[in-house]
Protein backbone atom coordinates (compact mmCIF):
# COMPACT_ATOMS: atom_id res chain seq x y z
CA UNK A 1 0.00 0.00 0.00
CA UNK A 2 1.52 3.24 -0.67
CA UNK A 3 1.94 5.88 2.29
CA UNK A 4 -0.81 8.25 0.72
CA UNK A 5 -3.52 5.96 1.19
CA UNK A 6 -2.51 5.46 4.54
CA UNK A 7 -1.89 9.14 5.58
CA UNK A 8 -5.42 10.21 4.13
CA UNK A 9 -7.17 7.03 6.17
CA UNK A 10 -5.29 8.74 9.01
CA UNK A 11 -5.96 12.27 8.50
CA UNK A 12 -9.44 11.38 8.36
CA UNK A 13 -9.93 9.73 11.51
CA UNK A 14 -7.59 12.24 13.33
CA UNK A 15 -9.72 15.20 11.69
CA UNK A 16 -13.12 13.96 13.02
CA UNK A 17 -11.55 13.24 16.41
CA UNK A 18 -10.57 16.91 16.55
CA UNK A 19 -13.42 17.95 14.99
CA UNK A 20 -15.71 15.92 17.44
CA UNK A 21 -13.16 17.07 20.50
CA UNK A 22 -13.99 21.03 18.83
CA UNK A 23 -18.41 20.24 19.20
CA UNK A 24 -18.32 18.43 22.21
CA UNK A 25 -21.35 19.50 23.75
CA UNK A 26 -22.92 21.07 20.70
CA UNK A 27 -24.64 18.05 19.44
CA UNK A 28 -23.06 18.14 16.27
CA UNK A 29 -20.32 15.49 15.35
CA UNK A 30 -18.20 15.59 11.88
CA UNK A 31 -20.92 13.61 10.63
CA UNK A 32 -23.57 15.25 10.98
CA UNK A 33 -21.96 18.99 10.97
CA UNK A 34 -21.27 18.16 7.00
CA UNK A 35 -25.09 17.98 6.46
CA UNK A 36 -25.60 21.53 8.54
CA UNK A 37 -22.71 22.81 6.15
CA UNK A 38 -24.31 21.49 2.69
CA UNK A 39 -28.02 22.55 3.68
CA UNK A 40 -25.85 25.77 4.70
CA UNK A 41 -24.56 25.90 1.05
CA UNK A 42 -26.72 23.97 -0.93
CA UNK A 43 -30.22 25.07 0.77
CA UNK A 44 -33.27 23.77 1.34
CA UNK A 45 -32.77 19.88 0.00
CA UNK A 46 -35.08 16.39 0.12
CA UNK A 47 -32.86 13.71 2.31
CA UNK A 48 -32.40 12.08 -1.47
CA UNK A 49 -30.55 14.91 -2.82
CA UNK A 50 -29.14 15.91 -0.10
CA UNK A 51 -27.36 11.87 0.52
CA UNK A 52 -25.94 12.14 -3.18
CA UNK A 53 -24.64 15.59 -2.49
CA UNK A 54 -22.40 14.28 0.34
CA UNK A 55 -21.78 10.94 -0.89
CA UNK A 56 -23.45 8.69 2.08
CA UNK A 57 -26.58 6.46 2.06
CA UNK A 58 -30.29 7.44 2.55
CA UNK A 59 -30.40 6.02 5.96
CA UNK A 60 -27.47 7.47 7.49
CA UNK A 61 -29.04 11.10 6.56
CA UNK A 62 -32.55 9.60 7.69
CA UNK A 63 -31.24 8.76 11.15
CA UNK A 64 -28.84 11.93 11.34
CA UNK A 65 -31.66 14.49 10.27
CA UNK A 66 -33.80 12.90 12.99
CA UNK A 67 -31.31 13.34 15.62
CA UNK A 68 -31.05 17.05 14.27
CA UNK A 69 -34.47 17.49 13.91
CA UNK A 70 -34.67 16.64 17.79
CA UNK A 71 -31.81 19.33 18.54
CA UNK A 72 -33.62 21.90 16.83
CA UNK A 73 -31.10 22.11 13.99
CA UNK A 74 -33.65 21.63 10.81
CA UNK A 75 -36.81 21.46 9.53
CA UNK A 76 -38.18 18.60 8.28
CA UNK A 77 -41.07 18.99 6.16
CA UNK A 78 -43.50 18.09 3.43
CA UNK A 79 -42.74 19.10 0.02
CA UNK A 80 -45.59 21.48 -1.27
CA UNK A 81 -45.89 20.71 -4.87
CA UNK A 82 -45.57 16.98 -3.85
CA UNK A 83 -46.77 15.87 -0.35
CA UNK A 84 -44.88 12.34 -0.56
CA UNK A 85 -41.62 14.07 -0.37
CA UNK A 86 -39.94 15.87 2.31
CA UNK A 87 -37.74 18.98 2.14
CA UNK A 88 -35.26 19.73 4.93
CA UNK A 89 -34.13 23.11 5.65
CA UNK A 90 -31.90 24.55 8.67
CA UNK A 91 -32.99 26.53 11.48
CA UNK A 92 -31.10 29.50 12.66
CA UNK A 93 -29.83 27.18 15.45
CA UNK A 94 -28.56 25.06 12.65
CA UNK A 95 -27.16 27.90 11.08
CA UNK A 96 -25.12 29.11 14.16
CA UNK A 97 -24.37 25.03 14.53
CA UNK A 98 -22.96 24.93 10.70
CA UNK A 99 -20.69 27.85 11.89
CA UNK A 100 -19.55 26.15 14.48
CA UNK A 101 -18.29 22.67 11.70
CA UNK A 102 -16.94 24.85 9.65
CA UNK A 103 -15.07 26.68 12.59
CA UNK A 104 -13.99 23.71 13.81
CA UNK A 105 -12.87 22.56 10.16
CA UNK A 106 -10.59 25.25 9.47
CA UNK A 107 -8.60 25.18 13.45
CA UNK A 108 -8.60 21.58 11.68
CA UNK A 109 -6.77 22.70 8.51
CA UNK A 110 -4.73 25.02 10.26
CA UNK A 111 -3.08 22.75 13.14
CA UNK A 112 -2.04 20.14 10.29
CA UNK A 113 -0.72 22.45 6.96
CA UNK A 114 1.31 24.38 9.53
CA UNK A 115 4.62 24.76 7.56
CA UNK A 116 2.97 24.09 4.25
CA UNK A 117 3.10 27.25 2.08
CA UNK A 118 0.02 28.57 0.60
CA UNK A 119 0.92 27.60 -3.22
CA UNK A 120 1.47 23.99 -1.52
CA UNK A 121 -2.10 24.16 -0.22
CA UNK A 122 -3.37 25.73 -3.11
CA UNK A 123 -1.56 22.30 -5.43
CA UNK A 124 -3.51 20.00 -2.82
CA UNK A 125 -6.68 21.36 -3.13
CA UNK A 126 -6.69 21.10 -7.19
CA UNK A 127 -5.26 17.16 -6.78
CA UNK A 128 -8.15 16.79 -3.84
CA UNK A 129 -10.71 18.58 -6.54
CA UNK A 130 -9.63 15.65 -9.04
CA UNK A 131 -9.84 13.06 -6.63
CA UNK A 132 -13.33 13.88 -5.42
CA UNK A 133 -14.44 14.13 -8.86
CA UNK A 134 -13.49 10.89 -9.29
CA UNK A 135 -15.63 9.39 -6.32
CA UNK A 136 -18.13 11.30 -7.15
CA UNK A 137 -18.03 9.81 -11.00
CA UNK A 138 -17.86 6.44 -10.06
CA UNK A 139 -20.68 6.49 -7.34
CA UNK A 140 -23.05 8.54 -9.61
CA UNK A 141 -22.22 5.81 -12.58
CA UNK A 142 -22.97 2.94 -10.45
CA UNK A 143 -24.42 4.31 -6.84
CA UNK A 144 -24.58 0.44 -6.32
CA UNK A 145 -21.05 -0.21 -5.48
CA UNK A 146 -19.06 0.10 -3.06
Amino acid sequence: MRPINRHVSLLIRMGDRFINRQLAGSGVSSGTGVILLELRDGGKRNPAALAAAIGVDKAYVTRSLQALKQAGYVVVSPDTSDRRLLNVSLTEKGRAAAGLMENAMLAWLALVSKGVSQAELDTVEVVFDTLYANAVAYFTDDPDQG
